[in-house]
This record gives structure tokens, sequence and C-alpha cells, in this order.
């Protein structure tokens, strides 16, 4: 066994409770034979005595055994049974303690555990070691009655989900508590985050490093130092626990101004899993945005549509007839129907234009500057029926420029937009499309869309 294994073993011992010299002793046993208490002291570097005297300690605990014959050795167990009697006997201290616990509750004692401490001054206490930290966090996560705010930098979900806080987040959750989780995202971490109930907003920041969580307004636990190795110990981390209004309201508004800056964890997880085209985008509806230039490229290649091409087209051996609009004709008899990519991409670009104005909270705002945009890029006029809008009719569309038989993709491209926003906004799917095409070559199509709430929430 390796030098670093052992020490890993004995930091997980000392971590359960056990005496760091007594952990040296388990490892010790473990890896060699019957040995008397000199050899044992010569080998990890104590006294015989005090080798002797731990050893008769451990063997009273359970964790070593000896002989009978002189002079005495003793015998180690395996590391897994040492680690089972340390779990044995912290679930007896934990019942004895609930035992104390409820005969206090019964009993003359209950006064003075149901009395409640005036003092509303304001209070610090500083925590240290990251088990410490995570049982308090636990605590006031369990006593949270409207709201938790949670920021969480470098690997704060990881430490998150390993810890009974989790457990204890989801069950806030499911009390009704509102959760929102500020953090960086990385393609490390997303799938802890998915981890996580969906009701929880979570916002994605670049370079965020804070740590903290902030329960009703009324406490706080900010980390001071955090172990930059992800799979630590946590000796060194510490925090503050925090009781103070002024603070809390200060945090509060910092915060708020942090929630509003950042991006949605759909659009942000698109781009760091799904590698999509939300980053090159640049968006802007309006001058050089990244729909623009598609269309118009997609356009000049329509545009040459019936020039015959160098390139003879072949599936299986035989070549591919090619009819209307070549370039589609062609990706269709290869199994590449360019309607559906068109469609992805505009789902794209909704996402990431909802993601982009989702600090616009008025839902009618929203679809006002949405629709002058739309409009002034000669995408039509967009019309809402209600709001948020379960329908609305594009009018005077104009996508395929006068020719639906050929240049239908572009349709695709429109409506995969309104879809996209449609479901990152308000968590709506389209149900049904109706369009119009004129027969007479204008551009005065236009198209109806019905949507029904998705089982997604588009808060994730």
């Amino acid at each position: 066994m390796s030098n670093t294994v052992s020490l890993d073993i004995i930091a997980r011992l000392v971590e359960c409770g056990m005496e760091e010299k007594h952990a040296h002793i388990v490892m010790d046993l473990a890896t060699h034979p019957p040995s008397k208490a000199s050899d044992v002291g010569k080998r990890i570097g104590i006294s015989r005595m005090d080798a002797y005297n731990s050893l008769r300690k451990m063997q009273d605990l359970g964790f070593v055994k000896a002989t009978l014959d002189k002079p005495m050795r003793f015998l180690g167990l395996k590391i897994e049974e040492v680690f089972g009697l340390l779990i044995q006997k912290s679930e007896m201290d934990l019942r004895r303690m609930q035992d104390h616990l409820e005969a206090m509750k019964s009993d003359a004692h209950s006064v003075l555990l149901s009395h409640e401490n005036e003092y509303h001054e304001p209070n610090f206490t500083v925590l240290k070691d990251r088990h410490s930290i995570m049982a308090n966090l636990q605590s006031i996560l369990s006593e949270a009655e409207h709201s938790v705010w949670m920021l969480l930098g470098d690997w704060g979900i990881f430490h998150l989900r390993r810890s009974g806080a989790f457990e204890a987040l989801t069950d806030a959750v499911n009390r009704g508590i509102e959760v929102k989780i500020s953090t960086s995202l990385n393609e490390k971490t997303i799938k802890f985050f998915d981890d996580l109930d969906t009701r929880i907003e979570i916002r994605h920041h670049e370079e965020f490093r804070m740590q903290g969580v902030y329960v009703d307004d009324e406490v706080g636990l900010q980390f001071i130092n955090v172990e930059k190795n992800p799979t630590g110990r946590g000796k060194t981390d510490s925090a503050l626990l925090i009781e103070s209004k002024a603070f809390m309201e200060a945090q509060s508004e910092l915060m708020a101004i942090q929630w509003g800056a950042g991006t949605s964890y759909r659009a942000a997880k698109a781009r760091l899993t799904e590698g999509k085209i939300i980053e090159p985008l640049n968006l802007s509806l309006g001058d050089g945005s990244y729909y623009e230039r598609l269309r118009s490229s997609v356009n000049k290649q329509l545009a040459v549509q019936n020039e015959q091409p160098n390139t003879i087209l072949r599936r299986q051996g035989e070549p591919i007839t090619i009819e209307g609009n070549v370039s589609a004709e062609a990706l269709q008899k290869l199994g590449v129907d360019l309607d559906e990519v068109l469609l992805g991409v505009g789902i794209r670009i909704g996402e990431e234009l909802a993601s982009k104005w989702d600090n616009v909270e008025d839902d009618q705002e929203f679809w006002k500057h949405l629709s002058h945009e739309w409009e002034q890029l000669g995408m039509g006029q967009i019309l809402t029926t209600s709001m948020p809008p379960e329908s609305l009719t594009v009018q005077n569309g104009g996508a395929c420029g006068g020719n639906p038989t050929s240049n239908s993709m572009l349709c695709h491209l429109d409506e995969g937009v309104l879809k996209g926003i449609l479901r990152t906004r308000h968590g709506f799917v389209i149900q049904s499309t109706q369009r119009v095409c004129p027969t007479d070559g204008s551009n005065s199509c236009h198209f109806k869309i019905e949507c029904e709430k998705d089982t997604i929430e588009p808060s994730q």
C-alpha cells in the first residue's frame, strides 16, 4: 500500500473522530502481523510506554485485539471494520443525545428549552472546518421560512452535493421556499446542478467566485476561505455566520444586481455542453446580427438554385437527381433536412434572445421590444392575443421571399426563433402552426402559433 493511500485513510479516520495517533496505529497493525507495543512504537515514532497505553485504550474501544501469550502482542482489525465501529459509536452517541433531549422536554427542563432569547443585536460567529460549516448550513436551511439565496463559486455545488445540506435544500423547496442560486458554471460542475430540483432558479455569471448562503433576509453564511482542491477535506475552510439586519439588507441589494446581470441556466448549459451557436452569435437583432447574416447567406444560395453544379452527387452508387432548390434537394436526398437544421438554429437564436433580455421583467414590455426589432428586420408584425402569449400571429412575414415552394426553410428559421423565445421565457412549447402562403408571389404570408405549457420550467 502506497504512503499516499495510507495518509488518505488516516485523514479519513481522523475526520470520523479518531485521534490521529490511534489512526496511525490502526494503519500500522493493518499492514503488519501481530506486534509488540515496542515494535508498534518504533514504526510510528512514539515511545514504548505511549504505544502500550494507546494500544490498551484502543483494545477497550474494540479497535485492537491482544494475544494471550507472553509477551503480549496486538492485532489490528480490517480498515472497513474500524470504520464500521466508528459508525456504530456515532449512532449510539446520536441516540443517547436524542434520548437526553426528549427527557428534558418532558420534565422541568422544558421551561429553559422554550425560553426565547430577547437579544437582537447583530452578531457574528466564526466557523472553521468544512464539516462544521456544512452542519450549520444544514441547520439554517431546515429553518428557512421564505427565501434562500445561494452564491456558489468554484466547486460550491460540489461541496453542497456531498453534504447533508443538499437534502435540507430539497426539503426547503418542498416546503415552498423560494430558492435562487448565482454561480459560475463549467463542464465539470453542470452534472451536480442537474441534480437540483427544477424549481430552483439558477443564473450563470462569468468568473463568479463568491461563496455564501443567505436565508430569509435574517441570517447569512459567508465563506472567508475555501480550500482550492475540490476533493480536499476542507480543514482550512472558514466562514462567518452572520445575524445582522443592516448587513443582510446591503447583501440583498448586491445579489439583486448580480442576479439581473446573469444568464439563464438553460442558455449557459447549452453553450457549455451542446456546443451550440450561442457565444459566436454576438446577438443583437439589428445591424450585424447573426440572424440577418444567416438569412442573407441562405438567400444568396437560393438565388443561384437553377445553376447546374459541377459535382455529381451519388447515393449508393446512383446519381442523385436534384430539382428546384439545388442545395436543399441534394441534401435532402442525402438524408439532411435543412428545414430541421434551420428550425434548430432558430430555436438557439430565440433562447439566447430570451436570455439576453431576461432582465426585462414585464412581459408586455418584452414583447413590445421584440415586435419592434422583428418588424425592423422585415420579419413581419407580431400580434399577441394574451400575456404571456399563449398564441400569436406573424403577419406579412415574407421569410420565403415570395417563393414558399423552394424557400420554405427560412419560414422554419423564423418559427424556430419564436419557439426558442416562448419556451425559454414562458415555458411554452408550440403545439401547432397555421401558415398561409400567397400564390401571387408576394410577401404577404402570415402564420399563427398555438402554445401550451411545457413540462420543463423556463427558469432552468
